[in-house]
């Protein structure tokens, strides 16, 4: 069973984060906002998080159009990928397709109560719950 696994949403200006301590039960993170295109310091965000947690793999959004070709996100989440493995060239990294995540995670929102005003702090947070959910679903742990 993997356990310890930090889930990641990239955006143009904001990272989503959440963690599976268990393997098996997701808690969303405080999303980090930095200034749009400084992935830097998104990376800086992320390695904070790290710091803080005990992680052993590391789940990414993986941003396409719906058809699943790539999109304007795509290959900038390579690149952040790719600093992610210089920054912890142990763990592995999974990419998981993202569509739909901020979606469904507004959608979970909504249902619990939430005004869209309240989601937008943690809407990225959201959505790297459900990025990470979908990873446990394929590897049979959720």
């Amino acid at each position: 069973m993997e356990k310890n696994i930090l889930a990641l949403d990239l955006g143009k200006g904001s990272i989503g984060i959440a963690i599976s301590r268990s393997g098996s039960f997701i808690s969303p993170l405080p999303e980090k906002r930095f200034k749009a295109g400084e992935y830097e310091e998104a990376l800086e965000a992320v390695k904070d998080v790290m710091k803080q947690e005990t992680v052993e793999s590391i789940v990414i959004g993986w941003p396409t159009f719906p058809s699943g070709d790539p999109c304007e996100m795509t290959p900038i989440v390579e690149s952040f990928i790719e600093k992610l493995k210089v920054a912890f060239p142990s763990l592995p990294i999974h990419p998981v397709d993202e569509r739909n995540t901020t979606v469904e995670a507004a959608a979970r929102f909504h249902e619990s109560g939430q005004s869209s005003r309240k989601q937008r702090k943690k809407i990225d947070s959201g959505a790297a719950s459900i990025i990470l959910e979908r990873y446990l679903h394929s590897i049979g742990q959720y």
